[in-house]
Formats: C-alpha cells, sequence, structure tokens
C-alpha cells in the first residue's frame, strides 16, 4: 500500500474514533441541555398553575393528568420537587408517549396540595437517530474533503520524492554517476535526494574500482599462470638436461610463490573491506617502528640502503596489532624495494604522525595513483602491487590519515585524522 493511501486510511480510522467519542459527548450534552429547557418550561407552567389556583378555587378538581396535563391531589405531608421521565397515554394524542414528568407540592388555605405535571419530549431514540444521521453525513464529508486535499495537496507534495524513488529504481551502474537535479524546496526530500546521489556516487566508484581490480587481477593472475602452464609443457616436451630441468622447476615454483603471495594479499584485502579484524586496542607505531627497522635491517643491507629511526614523539591509535603491523611492514618494506644502492631510509615517528622517507626514483610518483590495486614501479622485486592498496584500506578503515609527498625524496604519512 502506497504510503499517501495508508495515511488516509490511518486518518480515516482515527477520525470515526474521534467522531464517535464526539457525538457520544454531544448526544449527552444536547439531551441535558434539552432537559434543562424543558423542566424550565414545567416551572414556568407550575407558578402559572399556583396561581390560576388562588384566582379559582376550582383549578383544584382537576385530577385527570393525561386529559388536562396537570393534576392536583391533596396530601398530608409537604412533597419534594423532582423530575423525572415516563411513559403516559394521552388521550388527545390517543397512545402513550414519553412525558417529562414534574411532581411539586404548594399549599392553599392552610392544605397541602401535590402537583404532577407532564410536557411531551423529544425520544431519546429519535434524538440518537438524527445525531446519527448527522454524524454519518459530517463523517463523509470530511472523509470526502480529506481525500481531495490528499489528492490535490499531498500528491503534489509528494511528487518529487516519487521522481527521485523513480530514478534509483532506473539507476545502472554503468549509465552515469549522478541523478538528474528534481526541484524541491522540502528539506527532507532535499536531503534524501543528496543521501541517494551519495549512495549513487559510491556504488559507480565502487563498480569502477571493483572493474578496474577484477580486470587487473585477471590479468597478473593470467600472465604468471600462463608462463607456468607453458614452461611445464616445454619440460613435458622436452625434457633437456638435468640443469635445465631443475632451472625450469625453479622458474614455475617462483611464480607459484608470487601467486600464492598475491592470493594471501587478496584475501587480506577482502578482510580488511568486510571488517573482519574485532581485535582492537591501542597500538604505539614507536614499538612498531622499531621492531620493523630492525627485523628488515638484513635486507636493508642485501639491497646496499641505510635504515634508520628517528623517535620525536609518539602515534599511539586503536586498530587491530596484525593490521597495525601489517601497515608498518609494507611502508617500510615498500621503502627499502624501492630505492637504490647506496640509498637510505629514514623512518620518524613524531607526535601523532609518522613517516617513511627513501631515497628512490629521482621524480615524484603520481599521487592519483600510487594507492591503487596493481600500480607497479617495477616488478623487479616480484610484488604483487598491491602493498600500497593494502595501507591504504588499513588506513580508511581506521580512520588514519595517509598522504605522499616529493621534496627530493620519496615520503609516506601516516597521521590521525
Amino acid at each position: 500500500m502506497r504510503l499517501l493511501d495508508r495515511s488516509l486510511l490511518q486518518l480515516s480510522v482515527a477520525l470515526l474514533l474521534v467522531l464517535a467519542v464526539w457525538a457520544t459527548a454531544f448526544f449527552f450534552v444536547v439531551r441535558d441541555a434539552v432537559l434543562d429547557s424543558i423542566d424550565g418550561s414545567l416551572e414556568e407552567q407550575q407558578e402559572m398553575i399556583v396561581y390560576r389556583v388562588k384566582q379559582d378555587s376550582a383549578t383544584l378538581q382537576v385530577h385527570d393528568l393525561g386529559l388536562h396535563g396537570y393534576a392536583i391531589t391533596p396530601v398530608a405531608g409537604k412533597v419534594k420537587e423532582r423530575y423525572s421521565d415516563t411513559l403516559l397515554y394521552v388521550p388527545a394524542e390517543g397512545k402513550v408517549e414519553q412525558v417529562r414528568l414534574m411532581t411539586s407540592g404548594f399549599k392553599h388555605e392552610g392544605q397541602r396540595y401535590q402537583l404532577l405535571i407532564f410536557t411531551s419530549t423529544v425520544e431519546e431514540d429519535d434524538l440518537l437517530e438524527d445525531l446519527l444521521t448527522a454524524l454519518i453525513g459530517l463523517y463523509v464529508l470530511v472523509l470526502l474533503t480529506i481525500i481531495a486535499v490528499h489528492k490535490l495537496v499531498l500528491g503534489r507534495l509528494w511528487r518529487p520524492f516519487h521522481h527521485i524513488l523513480a530514478q534509483i529504481k532506473g539507476f545502472r551502474l554503468d549509465s552515469g554517476r549522478d541523478m538528474k537535479d528534481v526541484p524541491t524546496g522540502v528539506r527532507e526530500f532535499n536531503e534524501l535526494k543528496a543521501a541517494a546521489n551519495m549512495l549513487v556516487r559510491h556504488a559507480s566508484d565502487a563498480y569502477a574500482h571493483q572493474r578496474a581490480f577484477t580486470e587487473n587481477a585477471a590479468h597478473e593472475l593470467q600472465t604468471p599462470l600462463a608462463i607456468a602452464i607453458n614452461k611445464l609443457e616445454l619440460l613435458a616436451e622436452d625434457g633437456g638436461n638435468e640443469e635445465d630441468r631443475m632451472k625450469a622447476v625453479g622458474e614455475v615454483i617462483a611464480i607459484l610463490e608470487r601467486l600464492v603471495r598475491l592470493n594471501r594479499s587478496l584475501l587480506l584485502l577482502a578482510r580488511i573491506e568486510n571488517r573482519q579484524f574485532p581485535n582492537e586496542q591501542p597500538v604505539s607505531f614507536a614499538a612498531l617502528a622499531g621492531e620493523t627497522a630492525g627485523e628488515f635491517a638484513d635486507l636493508a643491507d642485501h639491497r646496499r640502503v641505510r635504515i634508520s629511526t628517528r623517535f620525536d614523539g609518539d602515534l599511539v591509535h586503536t586498530m587491530d596489532p596484525t593490521l597495525a603491523r601489517t601497515l608498518v611492514t609494507n611502508l617500510v618494506k615498500n621503502a627499502i624495494l624501492h630505492n637504490v644502492p647506496g640509498g637510505c631510509v629514514e623512518v620518524k615517528v613524531g607526535q601523532g604522525k609518522m613517516s617513511v622517507r627513501n631515497t628512490g626514483a629521482p621524480h615524484a610518483l603520481d599521487e592519483g595513483r600510487i594507492f591503487l590495486r596493481f600500480q607497479k614501479e617495477t616488478t623487479a622485486d616480484g610484488g604483487t602491487g598491491l602493498g600500497m592498496a593494502i595501507v591504504k584500506a588499513i588506513a580508511e578503515l581506521y580512520s588514519l590519515h595517509i598522504r605522499y609527498h616529493f621534496d627530493g625524496a620519496h615520503v609516506m604519512e601516516v597521521s590521525a585524522k
């Protein structure tokens, strides 16, 4: 059911309940008002009858209540004034009618008398029927008015929402980024439009990244697999001497090891993006930097790169310790592998930030592509091309800010946002 129709249905039910309560209260109010008016009229008749008795004593002989409208009866004691509703046969009408009866007393020439006076009243059944008829008519009129207002006013008010909804339904990932503008002065609809545009942009960006990632992953996997299969086929067709066979097997093993590293990196990326690292605790990047520099000292020596550390403070951030170590390890290892013989790597930790500086290529890297997946300056190290993408994913997961700049050396800086 549409929201407009549901709101109309609920409003109709609520209106019916309100009118029912109102009609009940109104019935008793009208009934009391009618009875007060009738009682006032009976009091006036009482005064006129008492006055007539004083003028003409023959009035005291009226005893037939139904015929004359009043009856006078001598009594011994004082009569208390009261009102009651009863049924009485009225000869003039020839039927029994519901009447309002007033019982009172008066004193004339030392004798007390009881005075009964009646007048016809509107029957409650008739009053209730008339009120119910008026209520139904009022309900139908109000309901028709509400329906007209809903269709004309609210229908026009909700039109931008339906336009936005139609665009969302018709959205395709490869059709474009933003939806068409929907002019509206309603703040909630503007917020919905902004949220929908943001969702569309995120979906389009994710689709583009996923598509590029899939194509790159397929290429990265296909090339080494084809090389491995080709070498194995050559080995099977022409074994050659023992040295050639061992060389071919070694190359195939190296290719498979690269595929294993690539698979491990892809799985890690997927786990990071799916937030599968719930173990979070404060992590000291100064401690991690010191440990990582020591662990890569042998690799730095082998590559003829000097590695140094400098601590002017600490960056303490709440995150998974394993991912924190992966982030620091990837930055330091990348700085060593993409360095030049005789170069240096400086790991510096200050208050609220950490930077890894290395002497590598004499020109700046493309800041827009450095953190993309499978972006590599060289493949000589047999890397997977996912190191910086993993660093970026970890930083985004834990709201860390990472940036690259070139000042004669390549600098990667991580800081808390």
